[in-house]
């Protein structure tokens, strides 16, 4: 979710998100699944970005990225803790159902681990949640209802799976980084084969095979990766085309669900069309400072949505309120960035400033 480019089409995705989260408004864009999915590509555009002309340190490339992601998440887990525990305030959880889980000590360090350092969380939509506190895995995907409690909820803040995600990209992008072209194609082949193929000799879900399953959702952020290798001749062209490209990408992720289209073409759709248009827009846009300043509220605004979400629906007597939640939740991290995000992105700067100059490059 991280990463200072293509502003609008960022917030755009988050809002995507939040609407998928507030039904019953009547208004919704491409799928917040989907919408994820697309975070990925541009993640693996800017990773490939900053990977060749910012940091030479590895060390300082990981401690950075996890400045940038920890801060507004722990801000946002101590959020979410206070209003579910001292006003039982959850979009997903309840009390009941953390103490169910925490009364089990097996159960306890496995949530506390993942409430904490986030890695895995993605895999807790392959378990249940046993009446005792157990966590059972249930291949199937199982979906929450009156008599299933699925093991992600009972993260404070759920929707960080994702984020699970980005740290395990992260971990192998400075590798991938130095990759040819053509193995990076290579192994973004390996990983739709295998989100194609797993569902055709495992027992599993394919949604949440293809959704929540780093492997199989590895080729998003390669595709990002090899976009960027399209920078140079994006870089050439025209402004104008960027600027055109940019609302022709702004109006898909509106109007795609008007299209009719099936749900793996609307996919592919999504993907494709970023992939081919990221380098040319952040070629269009790298200087705007109000671009950059659009795209900063969208990581918080991923984060905060679903407490938002909670409190209005929990003061509005369980009834959505589309303008409410959005005008609140663009508040909330309006305030993240500026009292959070802000102070630790000027650190991380200096930071990396320091190190240039006690590493100057040789020419």
């Amino acid at each position: 979710m991280g990463g200072k480019l293509v502003g609008v089409i960022r917030l755009i995705l988050a809002l995507a998100v939040v609407l998928s989260h507030m039904p019953g408004t009547g208004v919704a864009f491409i799928s917040g699944g989907l919408a994820v999915q697309a975070f990925f590509v541009i993640s693996g555009f800017y990773m490939a970005l900053v990977l060749e002309g910012k940091y030479a340190d590895r060390g300082l490339f990981y401690s950075n990225r996890l400045l940038r992601l920890a801060p507004t998440y722990l801000v946002m887990l101590l959020i979410a803790g206070v209003a579910l525990f001292a006003f039982g305030v959850s979009a997903t959880g309840t009390p009941e159902l953390f103490t169910t889980a925490f009364s089990n000590p097996a159960t306890a360090v496995v949530m506390g681990f993942e409430n904490l350092l986030v890695v895995g969380q993605e895999l807790l939509f392959w378990v249940r949640l046993e009446p005792d506190g157990g966590l059972v895995i249930d291949p199937s995907g199982p979906l929450p209802s009156e008599t299933v409690t699925v093991g992600w909820q009972a993260l404070l803040v759920p929707q960080s799976w994702s984020l699970s995600m980005e740290l395990m990209f992260y971990a192998l992008a400075p590798f991938l980084a130095r990759m040819r072209w053509w193995a990076l194609l290579g192994v973004a082949l390996a990983s739709i084969g295998l989100r194609y193929g797993g569902p055709q000799v495992l027992p599993v879900d394919y949604l949440l095979w293809a959704g929540r399953f780093f492997p199989t959702a590895l080729f998003l952020f390669l595709m990002g990766m090899l976009a960027h290798r399209a920078l140079p001749l994006a870089a050439r062209a025209p402004r104008w085309i960027g600027v055109f490209l940019a609302l022709g990408v702004a109006a898909l992720l509106v109007l795609l669900p008007q299209a009719g289209l099936a749900d793996e073409a609307a996919r592919w759709t999504v993907y494709l069309g970023l992939a081919a248009t990221t380098p040319f827009i952040f070629s269009a846009f790298r200087s705007v400072a109000w671009d950059r300043w659009i795209g900063e509220l969208s990581y918080p605004l991923y984060l905060c949505h679903l407490f938002v979400v909670a409190l209005v629906l929990t003061f509005n007597n369980g009834q959505p309120s589309l303008i409410v939640g959005v005008a609140a939740s663009l508040a909330l991290a309006t305030l993240l960035v500026l009292l959070v995000e802000k102070p630790v992105d000027r650190w991380r700067q200096r930071r990396v400033a320091s190190r240039a100059t006690e590493n100057p490059p040789v020419f």
